[in-house]
């Protein structure tokens, strides 16, 4: 079969997230053996993803990595007819195809556990919109198993749907804190709405973690940093492109890919983090 030595990779807008880490090194191990990435950045809802796939076939990309497993049905149907090797990345789901991620259920039960035996029981949670992402719907519901789990309490007067970005974690913040709700604890979906919420707190002298502590996912390179540094989940997000490059290289090759298991994830505790006050 001709080659075209271009693989094609479909992720949303970085925005704030840590999706350029992960698109990075899934390019850095694809260029080491010769290929190209071509990327698309469809918007979040999803809806541009099945045209950007069909322009990216067209392009005669040898294969193809999509972020999550949530999408339209042709998009699925396109490959299999194509006859094109794909990856999902940062998804579990492998029902339609081979797939690259981590346990969300693992990653929230490392926090709750850390604030459950801190002394925390009633937290509040700052989180992405649920609708129409699937990586912010995981996240939340991992949280909500772990805390009933640990017995905690998840309050609805404490819990932000929003954007991902620092302005929109300080908003949400203010809104918990002057909203009065008792929460000794709050977990925020990423490090740029932990960062906003701390900035809210400092901007208004609440001391943290003394009064109230504050926890995240992903350990972007700008956690420790912050004031104070920021616990938070240690997520595989590197590994997650590398390994997809090595799959789908494998597969392109004739050759059998590794083992799908879920990637490793760790807490890292700083000083955001403390007894309840």
């Amino acid at each position: 079969m001709r080659r075209t030595l271009t693989v094609g990779a479909v992720i949303p807008r970085f925005g704030t997230s840590s999706f350029p880490t992960m698109v990075q090194a899934l390019e850095t191990t694809l260029a080491e053996r010769g290929y190209t990435l071509l990327l698309a950045a469809p918007d979040n809802k999803g809806s541009q993803t099945t045209d950007m796939v069909r322009t990216l076939l067209a392009r005669g990309v040898d294969a193809l990595a999509l972020l999550g497993s949530r999408h339209p049905q042709e998009v699925f149907a396109l490959l299999k007819t194509q006859g094109t090797p794909f990856v999902q990345l940062w998804t579990q789901d492998d029902a339609l195809g081979p797939c690259v991620g981590f346990d969300e259920s693992q990653a929230a039960a490392l926090v709750v556990d850390h604030l459950a035996d801190f002394g925390h029981r009633e937290i509040g949670f700052i989180g992405g919109y649920t609708r129409n992402n699937e990586r912010a719907e995981a996240r939340l519901a991992g949280l909500m198993r772990a805390v009933a789990k640990r017995g905690l309490t998840l309050r609805e007067d404490a819990t932000v749907e929003t954007e991902y970005g620092l302005q929109q974690g300080f908003d949400a913040m203010e809104r918990i804190r002057l909203g009065g709700s008792p929460v000794s604890a709050v977990v925020c979906g990423n490090d740029y709405l932990a960062a906003g919420a701390l900035a809210a707190l400092d901007q208004a002298g609440v001391p943290v973690p003394q009064r109230l502590s504050v926890a995240s996912f992903n350990d972007n390179e700008f956690a420790p940093f912050m004031h104070p540094p920021l616990t938070t989940v240690h997520l595989p997000i590197q590994e997650m492109g590398e390994q997809a490059g090595r799959h789908l290289l494998a597969v392109l090759q004739n050759q059998a890919p590794e083992a799908a298991a879920p990637l490793p994830v760790h807490l890292v505790i700083r000083r955001s983090t403390g007894p309840r006050g």
